[in-house]
C-alpha cells in the first residue's frame, strides 16, 4: 500500500507541479501580450487622430465654399427680390395714376353728355345681361 500511497503523493505532486506550471506560463503570456498591445493600440490611436485631422482639413474648405456660396446665393435672391419688389411698386403706382386719371375723363364725359352716358350704360347692362344669363 505503501507504493500505491507513494504512487499517489508523486501524481498529485507531478499535477500541483504541472499546474503551477501552466498558470506561470498563462500569466506571463497574458503580461507578454498585455506589454506588446500597448504600443499597438497608441499606434492605432495616433493614426486615428492623424486621419480625422487630414479629413478635417479636407472637409473644411468645403464647408468654407459651401457657406460662401450659400450667403452668395442669399445676396443674388435678395438683390433680384428688392428689384422686383421697386418694380412692381413702380408699376402699380402708374397703374393707379391711369386709373384716377380714366375717373376723371369719364366723370368730365358723363357732366358734358349725360344722355349718351345713360345710353352707353343701358347698352352695356343689357349686353351683360344676355353674355351672363346665356350660360347652361
Amino acid at each position: 500500500m505503501d507504493n500505491i500511497s507513494s504512487g499517489t503523493n508523486k501524481s498529485s505532486d507531478t499535477v500541483t507541479s504541472i499546474g503551477r506550471d501552466l498558470s506561470k506560463d498563462t500569466h506571463e503570456a497574458i503580461d507578454r501580450t498585455a506589454d506588446k498591445a500597448q504600443p499597438t493600440a497608441d499606434r492605432l490611436a495616433s493614426s486615428a487622430h492623424a486621419a480625422v485631422d487630414r479629413i478635417a482639413d479636407k472637409v473644411q474648405p468645403t464647408a468654407d465654399k459651401l457657406a460662401s456660396a450659400a450667403h452668395s446665393a442669399t445676396d443674388k435672391v435678395a438683390t433680384t427680390a428688392s428689384k422686383l419688389s421697386d418694380t412692381l411698386s413702380d408699376k402699380g403706382q402708374k397703374i393707379g395714376a391711369a386709373a384716377k386719371q380714366y375717373a376723371e375723363q369719364g366723370r368730365g364725359y358723363v357732366r358734358s353728355s349725360p344722355a349718351i352716358s345713360v345710353l352707353v350704360a343701358m347698352a352695356a347692362g343689357y349686353g351683360l345681361s344676355k353674355l351672363l344669363s346665356s350660360r347652361k
